[in-house]
């Protein structure tokens, strides 16, 4: 036989295998005018949208098996044509090693939405919109189209005829009436959806540029790259060998091996003959992260098709939600054509298969019984069950004698202590310590940091903001709340600024410090002049680390600084990242992009640190510190939303709360430093 990776010996040209072996060359070329007429032909088409497959003179539409595999000599050569056993499917045939593989595109839809639906194209890893797409990543990067064969291609075998002419001959070779399976050609096979179609115009006999279809004239010859490409953008570089995945079964039973060779990619070089590159690169593939592999059944030994492994990420860590994420997205996102995944077979079966994590079985855990974590629909601020120490039944909004009793508290108690029993609160809401293992295997996570990053933490992630803004609201109430001299409100503005610091220094929880922060920059107690040039004079030292040390790191925060965040933390800054996943409208700025990226950077930090954060948090609250039950509650949800408006206003719209408490804010600072009125001069 000829040497490895050198072919078959070659007697015919492409062209006259393609008129010799695959169609009858009478009635096709019958005279110099019919070949005129199929020469335009075939220009139009290849001059037809990209989106449409016959545009890429790699594509042999219908051409049989025998016949692609006739057309293939050496090693690199390849074919996209249909598949016969599934309409609307596609295979890729190639050369490889001395003898021709033909390897099934899978094509998996995404769930339609609105009478919109998706296609995605793949052999073993990386995902397309479309075919061509899918060709330029493995001609272009010499990616081997299945890591057990190695196989790759990058010459591509152009037709020298149009595809109605194909379609008749195949037809005719077997049995089918010619004229149906040409009008099933004459509709544009796409390789994504498309609301565009083009149709062929004989009549125009311009070619575009780069499109170079094979000449009918010279048909010893083979085309060029050029109109292999049809503007597919083909270009080489280096590529490394993919790790080895967990198996997945495509295509018709294929054999699945536990056992992979991995091929080097790179190294091989184009010939002069196989025409000229184009420089642009080939487009980056569709990633999706998770799969389910499974477990196979036995492959016939008759199976058409070549062995498809797909490609699996790895992964240090697998968990609870891991398997839900891939599940749910694909239960609910993914439906496959004729090609199907195992997983689904698994699934239908009641089984979930496992995934082997870094080439290792995966470890059993103790309790081998997964558990879907639950989708929580109602707020952990249960004001049915809340029982208090200071508010009586049926209480009115803003009673002034628990106002006065938590004015007394606030005065007992120093920054720190008051700083800690809001950390208390705060780790308990966030899910951050106190965590049971009833309450990680509902979340599927081990703390609300990582929960609020997930699609099923969206009630968290609203408590949160509620929270965070009933704790704003509590501090300007303290403020405005004080109807004593200027020099008292500057004292309690005073107080809250240390506050502020405490949070911050001390108890390192910068949710808590930001909700403060917010208070001292709401425009009901910015307006309040008297007071802040009283703070400026009675406390300067508070005054200055306000304006100098305090504002620029809230900014900083706000602009997704975490250079400015030294040392432990509790819990960090959470608000950007709540606001943005439940769709709020955060400030209109030029760093928009930045922003964005700094704030999903700062989510992941903080899922990926949640460990240290809870291990940090809890030594804060188990140290000497010794809460006070009443200290305590004034800083629960529950109390505040009933201190504000009252045991039935509580359970009001959040929308039209805020909207009332930000008038009552109004009035009262009105109060404490009415605007100066001028009268027009006369």
């Amino acid at each position: 036989g000829p040497p490895k990776g050198q072919g078959r010996p070659c007697t015919h040209t492409h062209a006259e295998t393609t008129l010799t072996k695959t169609f009858r060359p009478v009635g096709v070329f019958g005279g110099s005018r019919e070949m005129d007429s199929l020469k335009k032909e075939l220009e139009e088409e290849l001059k037809l949208s990209t989106d449409d497959l016959r545009s890429h003179a790699w594509y042999h539409g219908p051409i049989g098996r025998e016949g692609a595999e006739a057309l293939l000599e050496r090693d690199g050569d390849f074919l996209v044509r249909d598949t016969a056993s599934s309409p609307g499917d596609y295979v890729l045939s190639c050369y490889w090693k001395d003898e021709p593989m033909h390897f099934k595109i899978i094509k998996v839809v995404l769930r339609p939405k609105k009478g919109y639906s998706r296609e995605l194209f793949q052999f073993e890893g990386d995902r397309f919109d479309n075919i061509p797409a899918l060709v330029r990543f493995h001609v272009g990067g010499r990616h081997p189209v299945s890591q057990a064969s190695g196989a790759i291609v990058y010459h591509p075998i152009t037709r020298s005829l149009p595809i109605r002419v194909i379609s008749e001959r195949q037809a005719e070779r077997t049995g089918k009436n010619p004229q149906a399976a040409w009008i099933e050609h004459t509709v544009p096979r796409f390789s994504f959806n498309s609301s565009h179609m083009d149709t062929l115009h004989v009549t125009n006999t311009l070619l575009r540029s780069g499109s170079q279809p094979a000449n009918l004239e010279n048909l010893g010859r083979r085309p060029s790259i050029q109109s292999a490409q049809s503007e597919s953008n083909l270009r080489t570089e280096a590529v490394g060998p993919a790790p080895i995945s967990p198996v997945f079964r495509t295509g018709s039973e294929p054999l699945i091996s536990n056992t992979y060779t991995h091929t080097h990619g790179g190294g091989v070089t184009l010939r002069g003959s196989d025409g000229q590159l184009h420089p642009r690169a080939p487009p980056k593939p569709f990633r999706v992260s998770t799969f389910f592999p499974g477990t196979p059944p036995n492959r016939h030994r008759d199976d058409p098709y070549d062995e498809l492994v797909i490609q699996v990420p790895e992964s240090k860590k697998r968990g609870h939600v891991d398997r839900l994420r891939a599940e749910e997205k694909w239960q609910s996102r993914a439906r496959l054509t004729e090609t199907s995944f195992s997983f689904l077979e698994a699934q239908e079966s009641g089984e979930l298969p496992r995934l082997p994590i870094d080439g290792q079985v995966q470890e059993e855990e103790e309790d081998s019984h997964f558990q879907r974590p639950q989708v929580e629909t109602v707020s952990c601020f249960r004001l049915d069950q809340f029982e208090s120490l200071l508010l009586p039944e049926n209480n009115r909004p803003l009673d002034p004698t628990v106002l006065m009793v938590l004015k007394e508290l606030f005065t007992r108690s120093n920054a720190m202590t008051t700083a800690l029993h809001i950390l208390s609160v705060d780790c308990q809401v966030a899910r951050i310590v106190g965590v049971t293992e009833d309450q990680k295997r509902m979340m599927g996570v081990g703390s609300g940091l990582e929960l609020v990053t997930l699609s099923h933490g969206q009630q968290l992630r609203q408590d949160l903001l509620e929270r965070h803004h009933l704790l704003a609201l509590g501090v300007a109430i303290d403020i405005l709340g004080c109807t004593g001299t200027v020099g008292q409100r500057a004292t309690v503005l005073h107080k809250v600024i240390l506050l502020a610091q405490a949070l911050r220094d001390h108890a390192h929880n910068l949710y808590a410090f930001s909700a403060v922060m917010k208070a001292l920059e709401m425009p009901q107690v910015v307006r309040l002049e008297r007071t802040w040039r009283a703070l400026r004079r009675n406390h300067t030292e508070s005054a200055v680390m306000f304006e100098k040390t305090l504002k620029p790191f809230m900014i900083a925060l706000n602009d997704g600084d975490d250079s400015v965040v030294q040392g432990p933390l509790a819990v960090p800054y959470l608000v950007p990242l709540l606001r943005l996943m439940e769709g709020e409208e955060g400030e209109h700025t030029e760093r928009g992009c930045q922003l964005l990226y700094n704030t999903l950077q700062a989510a992941r930090n903080a899922a990926l640190h949640a460990p240290q954060y809870q291990e940090h948090a809890h030594s804060l609250l188990t140290g000497d510190w010794q809460p006070i039950p009443e200290l305590l509650e004034g800083f629960r949800t529950e109390f505040a939303l009933r201190l504000f408006w009252g045991q039935t206003g509580a359970a009001a719209d959040k929308e039209k709360r805020y909207d009332k408490f930000d008038k009552i804010l109004t009035v009262l600072s009105n109060k404490l430093e009415p605007t100066e009125e001028f009268s027009p001069e006369l």
